[in-house]
């Protein structure tokens, strides 16, 4: 009896350390996948921002272009056009080398090839979906490890009753409870095949 004893507790200590390292590691690929997360969501915002700021810059410096257009002051119209930035001048470039009968109201139209900041934005959100996607893969690996830890804890209880049959004076009763040790060890084993 001891010998079985002594395998059921040796084998119950194994399986339970590799549960609690197979724990471990999915623990620890959450906190890079939250970092990670964290970081996307970081560059998403600042796209965001960035792409929502150039547009109401670059906006604003057309119509300002375009009143000077309108007054003839060539002087002022050079002046806004070298504030724009390269992307906002192929724009207008582009807009204003269109006939007249089908070109857009505006050089900030999605008919405009040379207009950047869809795409930008487009950037944005994939940035903010990558982020997303990172978060998800966060909480599996978290939900991965809370389950592993669950196992570890009826370990723990395998070997308890495993070691408690040694105190029993009864053959029956310390079979019973080795059975009940080798069966939760058993089970916990097929269960962390699937967990692995």
């Amino acid at each position: 009896m001891a010998l079985w004893i002594a395998l059921l507790l040796g084998t119950v200590a194994l399986v339970s350390g590799l549960t609690a390292w197979r724990a471990a590691v999915h623990s620890g690929h959450a906190t890079t996948a939250f970092t990670l997360s964290t970081q996307q969501a970081g560059q998403a915002s600042a796209l965001e921002q960035e792409v929502t700021q150039s547009t109401v810059t670059q906006r604003t410096l057309f119509l300002a272009y375009a009143a000077d257009q309108q007054h003839g002051d060539t002087a002022g119209m050079a002046t806004v056009r070298g504030l724009m930035d390269g992307p906002t001048q192929a724009t207008i470039d582009w807009w204003e080398h269109q006939p007249p009968a089908t070109r857009p109201l505006s050089p900030f139209s999605a008919a405009n090839p040379d207009w950047t900041t869809p795409r930008q934005a487009v950037d944005a959100r994939d940035a903010q979906d990558a982020s997303l996607a990172s978060l998800d893969e966060a909480e599996h690996q978290l939900g991965r490890s809370h389950e592993l830890e669950l196992l570890v804890a009826l370990l723990a209880l395998a070997f308890l009753t495993a070691g408690l049959t040694s105190t029993l004076r009864s053959n029956v009763a310390q079979w019973g409870l080795l059975g009940i040790s080798a069966a939760v060890l058993l089970g916990s084993t097929i269960v962390l095949g699937f967990l692995w």
